[in-house]
């Protein structure tokens, strides 16, 4: 089953991906697809928009700052391992 139709929605930064949820109605975000995706395709979910947060540079990121480990919202298992 394909899922209905949807506004996808790329953005660059941080800032203008909380602009977009914050102004667009019934926006879900996409971050891995792992069940988002399969639930549209059931028709479960049927967001009219999809914001796109894996473009957005610095989520993924992973430094340390003193004693602390800083791990993005969006940093792969991948790269964890």
């Amino acid at each position: 089953m394909k899922p209905p139709r949807f506004s996808y929605h790329d953005p660059a930064t941080l800032d203008e991906a909380v602009r977009l949820l914050d102004e667009l109605d019934d926006a879900k975000l996409l971050a891995g697809g792992q069940s988002l995706l399969p639930m549209m395709n059931m028709r479960f979910v049927m967001p009219e928009h999809i914001i796109d947060l894996n473009h957005i540079s610095g989520l993924d990121e992973i430094h340390t700052k003193a004693e602390q480990i800083y791990i993005g919202a969006m940093t792969r298992q991948r790269a964890l391992q």
